[in-house]
């Protein structure tokens, strides 16, 4: 009996095991990665069908269908990509204001809820239950109990720490609390590696923020690391409104309710001429709008490139983009931070690191403490601010936010802000870089062979 137990056993694990394969095979990402989990799954069975199961799964995109094209005399090329690939509408009316760090982001966060009549819209990845989530909540809660309608979406993995009490209070003071992706068994099994890494507060539908900054106290104190440097952006303007709908739509998501009322999308009064586009993408989305903007605006840089994010783990195609784009002439800079909040991940960068020197591409260490700033400038005439890392997990995997800006003035403000972080850098030079032992070049390999999972 034991016996063929056993054979029903094997049997039933081989169909299984064939059928991962066969699904990995129909997902149709890059070939490495799906080499790297057929092996796993066949090597390492038991473990290897686990972690494919947690982190390996991807939904199906949105049926790919061609877009209404738009004629290339109408828009400049790169517009029209992302009007293709996400809908992202070029909207000329806008103020923008580009905060430096915790401290100028808080307050300017701050005094917009305070000043709240109608609606507060907020999501984060991390929302930290500390001195600065719990200032956050109260003015949440203050506004909530005026009579604002307050809608707060919080990542479940990114905000873990989060404490039933403190969502509780939340409630009770009429805040509506959304989690997405929430971790419960055996749900969680094929959304855990997706997550919601966006950053949005819409206040009345007239003012919106975007960037990099999550809601926690190293944005103000720093940790171990030192102060964690990040940029968020204030926008009032027609762009308000694609923050707006790209908050809704998330709110569907995690709460089953459709709010589309016109009072959520005033008119905007803004007059300031200060062109940009707003791109959402996710697991679900037909395109990866964001990867694939990141690669037309590195191939279509004429000039210049900098680049700064604190995770470079790129796929093979924005990899090769930058290579290409530096051998063809341009200047191209990438910082990267000297230490990381995690160390896998900063071995799996530094294996890139290599490959990007050997084509001349300039590489720079920040030093002053954590660079978590994820900011793009092409030719002093495009920026991208928003919360997409150049990695491929925020690229392929996660819901990620970016702003598109076409203003020269803020362009350069971003600019500025680049050549900071360069100065307080350590520029990688070749020979110092190839020279580093062994042992540490085989652990980067190693890291960058296990970076699908991180």
């Amino acid at each position: 009996m034991a016996s063929i137990l056993s054979v029903i056993f094997s049997v039933l694990y081989t169909i299984v095991i064939v059928a991962v394969i066969v699904m990995v095979i129909e997902q149709q990402r890059e070939p490495v990665w799906s080499f790297a989990w057929i092996m796993a799954v066949i090597f390492i069975p038991a473990a290897g069908l686990l972690l494919f199961i947690l982190f390996g799964f991807r939904p199906a995109r949105k049926r790919l269908v061609a877009p209404p094209r738009i004629e290339r005399s109408e828009r400049i090329p790169f517009i029209t990509l992302l009007e293709n690939n996400s809908d992202a509408r070029l909207t000329l009316h806008n103020n923008l204001e580009v905060l430096h760090n915790g401290d100028r982001t808080y307050s300017s966060i701050a005094a917009a809820l305070a000043a709240a009549r109608e609606s507060i819209h907020i999501e984060y990845y991390i929302f930290c239950e500390d001195k600065v989530g719990n200032y956050i909540a109260e003015l949440l809660e203050k506004k909530a109990r005026e009579g604002v309608e307050v809608r707060l979406i919080f990542d479940a993995v990114g905000s873990w720490k989060l404490s039933k009490e403190f969502i509780s209070r939340l409630r009770a003071s009429g805040v509506e609390v959304g989690r997405f992706s929430p971790i419960s068994f055996p749900y969680f099994t094929h959304y855990l590696n997706y997550r919601n890494h966006r950053k949005i507060v819409v206040v009345d539908g007239r003012i919106a923020y975007t960037g990099g900054i999550n809601i926690a106290e190293r944005y103000l104190k720093g940790d171990t690391m030192g102060l964690w440097y990040d940029v968020h952006l204030r926008v009032e303007g027609e762009a308000v409104a694609d923050f707006q709908r790209m908050f809704l739509s998330d709110w569907a998501l995690v709460s089953g309710q459709t709010l589309n009322d016109k009072r959520y999308f005033p008119a905007s009064t803004a007059t300031n001429r200060a062109p940009m586009q707003v791109v959402g993408s996710s697991v679900s989305s037909r395109w990866s709008a964001i990867s694939q903007a990141f690669f037309a605006a590195i191939t279509g840089a004429a000039r210049t490139i900098t680049i700064s994010t604190p995770y470079f783990i790129p796929s093979t195609s924005l990899l090769e983009a930058l290579k290409v784009a530096a051998l063809k002439g341009v200047e191209v800079r990438v910082v990267i931070p000297a230490r990381s909040d995690s160390r896998l991940v900063h071995w799996a960068t530094c294996s890139f690191v290599d490959g990007l020197l050997a084509a001349g591409v300039k590489v720079y260490l920040y030093t002053a403490g954590f660079l978590h700033s994820k900011l793009i400038t092409v030719d002093g005439r495009m920026a991208s601010v928003g919360t997409a890392n150049m990695d491929i997990r925020s690229l392929e995997d996660n819901s990620e936010v970016s702003a598109f800006i076409y203003d020269r003035e803020v362009v350069a403000q971003i600019s500025a802000t680049l050549e900071e972080y360069i100065a307080h850098s350590r520029r990688v030079m070749p020979d110092e870089w190839y020279s580093r032992p062994q042992g540490q070049r085989f652990i980067e390999a190693m890291s960058r062979l296990l970076s699908p999972l991180f």
